[in-house]
């Protein structure tokens, strides 16, 4: 595989991306919202029920608190591919732009490759900033309640890197498959919804086990999402076909 052609790919689609406005927005209000709004809401209410609770469990409330809420990110990075990765394809076809790309000298693995980080560089850098937003309150919080920060731990570290890109290359890989067999971008959004969905209902078992550690859940269920990724990319390019793309869509 050669990654000078893939990020040739890969540039083209960041050039596109960023003038297309609805999904800058989305980038920044899902981010902002969770980085944001949520910890602040949910500190607050935390925070007017202290004089209820013993200081050894306001602190345990506060560690289960931003334990789950860690655990949104990764919901971002799973739901911000559905809007990013499945214009992929189908975008090529609005621009009129899906010949010329489809007849270059360029093979489906590079293609898929190219696409797939073209869609993860914006989803996981909106990621990362929510998390910086969110891990800048709860310290700020922490420390003037605790005099300690409650991030970073071992189960912050363990879904945040690892975790969390690996659902974000599940999201993206997912809904490349489905842009370039859909032909409709309101299709393709709703069914890459339905796709990540059990990726989201499993990061809130991670967040909210009781039964085995929380890091160790975590790290069980990357190695899983890593080897899923990479069937996913294999399927990706068996499923790929140009030439039904090109008669199928004209």
């Amino acid at each position: 595989m050669r990654f000078s052609k893939s990020w040739i790919v890969t540039m083209k689609d960041l050039s596109v991306m960023v003038k297309k406005k609805y999904i800058l927005y989305s980038l920044v209000a899902l981010p902002i919202m969770l980085g944001l709004v949520v910890p602040s809401i949910s500190l607050y209410a935390l925070q007017s029920q202290a004089s209820q609770l013993s200081p050894a469990q306001f602190l345990e409330s506060a560690g289960s608190l931003v334990r789950v809420s860690s655990a949104y990110f990764v919901v971002i990075a799973a739901i911000l591919p559905t809007i990013i990765a499945s214009y992929s394809f189908l975008g090529e076809k609005l621009e009129k732009s899906m010949e010329p790309l489809l007849a270059t000298p360029i093979t489906d693995s590079e293609l898929l490759f190219g696409k797939s980080i073209g869609a993860f560089i914006p989803c996981m850098g909106a990621t990362y900033v929510g998390t910086a937003i969110f891990a800048a309150i709860v310290d700020v919080w922490s420390y003037s309640n605790f005099g300690t920060y409650l991030v970073p731990n071992a189960f912050w570290a363990v879904i945040m890197g690892v975790m969390t890109p690996l659902t974000c290359i599940f999201s993206v890989e997912a809904n490349v498959i489905i842009s370039s067999r859909v032909g409709d971008i309101r299709a393709a959004q709703q069914i890459g919804g339905l796709i990540v969905l059990p990726l989201i209902l499993l990061v809130v078992l991670v967040s909210s086990s009781t039964s085995i550690p929380n890091t160790l859940l975590a790290l069980i269920t990357s190695c899983a999402l890593a080897i899923a990724d990479v069937a996913l990319f294999f399927l990706s390019k068996a499923t790929f076909q140009r030439e039904e793309i090109l008669t199928k869509w004209k």
